[in-house]
């Protein structure tokens, strides 16, 4: 799990509110500290009405805001602090990885980058090489993770996400040598989980049910392995028995829950609303809820909340042309044709640009 590093400083401000907002920052930070976040969130705020400037609170706040999944205030505020400190690490990688959590992994990896020119940061090199994997650029990706495996030996990270983008370039080999790689460093139920995700990755659903099904024999525990396992199923139509896995999950997975309202969408639409306005409450940020939020909204012929839930979702996730096809509908059921009409036009041009994309990654470079 991406975590968010604490910046725990302080800085002075005018002798006359110094000592107050120092107390009122150490009070935070200890929140912080405890995971009370709301107040955490509300001891910084506090402090920067004493002291706009103050890079450790500008930078806290930031932590409160990803770990209580609001990436894109994360980012704001993160970017403030920038102006007051620039360049300063512990702030570029927070924001990096703010970003990859949006999703926006163009920007996250312009800022690894920067970052990963210090050769010994390895969880620098280690993050650029994931955003150039998401982004589809695996042979630049594989130029950082190979020199990476060999920088870290005993971390099966790199030579999984190897194997991946060896994988995706069809040099299956040099994937299947990065994979076994992989398996000799990790443990049995590592190796297993990390083999099922790369099954799954490259659209090998039973192969990945098998992988996901020993993990869970050799740690029952392991965290994240029936969220992964229920995925694959559900990409084989196996309903019943992803929903099983989905409701394994630990009870904090939103991405678990996510899923599984999302797979109760079908054919249980009262629960999945429960769960997807649960999903959608613990990671407002996330784009997935509110689009099958909205498309129940739009199957039980309500627009305008569909319209509203929709619209939201295309603000986070403006290249998804399932949104732009939910919108048009939502649209034509209000009778707004031009609407509908330009949402329909945007369908048309996301897959395009979607199919180009892939063209573009499978032709000759």
């Amino acid at each position: 799990m991406i975590q968010f590093g604490l910046l725990l400083l302080f800085t002075a401000c005018s002798l006359a509110g110094a000592e107050t907002a120092a107390e009122v920052f150490q009070k935070a930070s200890a929140a912080l500290q405890t995971q009370n976040y709301s107040e955490a969130e509300t001891g910084f705020r506090a402090v920067l009405k004493l002291e706009p400037r103050n890079i450790g609170a500008l930078g806290n706040l930031g932590v409160v805001y990803s770990r209580t999944s609001r990436y894109q205030q994360a980012i704001d505020v993160y970017k403030s602090a920038l102006k007051f400190a620039p360049g300063d690490k512990g702030l570029l990688t927070n924001l990096g990885l703010a970003y990859v959590k949006r999703e926006q992994y163009a920007a996250a990896a312009n800022i690894f980058e920067t970052l990963a020119r210090d050769t010994a940061n390895l969880r620098a090199r280690e993050m650029l090489g994931t955003c150039l994997l998401f982004l589809g650029h695996y042979e630049r990706a594989l130029a950082v993770l190979i020199p990476l495996g060999t920088a870290e030996p005993d971390n099966p990270g790199p030579f999984y996400m190897q194997g991946i983008a060896f994988a995706r370039l069809k040099r299956t080999p040099e994937a299947q040598a990065a994979f076994t790689t992989m398996m000799k460093v990790a443990t049995p139920a590592q190796a297993d989980f990390l083999m099922g995700k790369a099954r799954y990755e490259t659209g090998d659903f039973e192969p990945a049910v098998k992988f996901f099904r020993q993990a869970i024999v050799a740690d029952p525990a392991l965290a994240g392995v029936h969220r992964e396992l229920g995925k694959a199923l559900t990409s084989l139509r196996k309903d019943e028995e992803a929903e099983q896995e989905f409701r394994l999950a630990e009870p904090d997975d939103s991405e678990a829950i996510y899923f599984l309202g999302a797979l109760l969408s079908r054919n249980k639409p009262d629960e999945a609303t429960v769960l997807l306005k649960r999903a959608r409450a613990m990671n407002p940020d996330f784009w997935g809820p509110l689009y099958y939020l909205g498309r129940l909204a739009v199957e039980q012929r309500r627009p305008a909340e569909a319209v509203s839930l929709l619209q939201r979702a295309a603000v986070l996730k403006p290249d998804e042309s399932a949104i732009q096809y939910q919108l048009a509908k939502a649209f034509q059921q209000q009778g707004k044709a031009a609407e509908a009409q330009a949402a329909f036009a945007k369908v048309k041009e996301l897959k395009g640009r979607s199919l180009q994309k892939e063209v573009d990654i499978l032709s000759p470079r």
